[in-house]
């Protein structure tokens, strides 16, 4: 084989080149529209948000959790706020024992589909996670998990204006549904979590 004319290189290169224009020509299109925000969704998640608006702060009380061995008694705290310009709620409730030690803790995101006007809940505890439907009133909401064949779980809670209670109900086929769980909170002050301290421009 003789040797490769030098002018291949510079036609391969000019290829090169012109392809990838072509390809950007196409490409950016795409992406700003990938990066468009969806203001009337916006809108729509920031309004829903509002029923939540009670939520906000940090809370403070004792809840009561009936188990095989018996009932156990903690000291029960929540926190919640707003991210992304207040379209979800973030939520972290933790329980605190008599020793001190943390036997429950779990964190939250509650988010609105403005397509199809539902609230839902992605939850993390236990080394578990989930994304639970939710009802959402403007003093309280109400959802369920599976927990087993033919049983769920079901929450329900209502502020009265100073008190967060809320109840957890295990329900099964056949049987009579099972109060396992009950908190009652009060709000102890504002917090600027989740949003307050994020990283600055400069």
């Amino acid at each position: 084989m003789g040797p490769r004319f030098r002018g291949d290189d510079v036609l391969r290169r000019a290829w090169r080149a012109l392809a990838s224009v072509i390809l950007l020509a196409f490409a950016a299109p795409l992406v700003a529209h990938a990066q468009a925000a969806d203001t009337t969704a916006l809108a729509a998640q920031g309004e829903a948000m509002h029923k939540l608006d009670w939520m906000h702060g940090i809370w403070r009380g004792e809840a009561r959790v009936r188990a095989a061995q018996g009932e156990l008694v903690v000291t029960h705290t929540e926190r919640a706020g707003t991210m992304l310009g207040g379209t979800v709620t973030v939520v972290e409730g933790k329980s605190y024992g008599a020793d001190g030690t943390v036997p429950f803790n779990a964190f939250a995101v509650i988010a609105f589909d403005a397509r199809a006007g539902t609230y839902s809940m992605q939850s993390y505890a236990g080394g578990r996670a989930g994304n639970f439907p939710m009802t959402v009133t403007d003093r309280g909401y109400a959802w369920e998990m599976p927990a087993g064949p033919g049983a769920k779980v079901q929450y329900s809670a209502t502020f009265d204006g100073t008190t967060w209670t809320e109840t957890g109900i295990f329900v099964a086929g056949g049987q009579p549904p099972r109060p396992f769980f009950k908190m009652a909170l009060k709000r102890i002050g504002d917090t600027d979590w989740p949003a307050g301290g994020g990283v600055t421009r400069d």
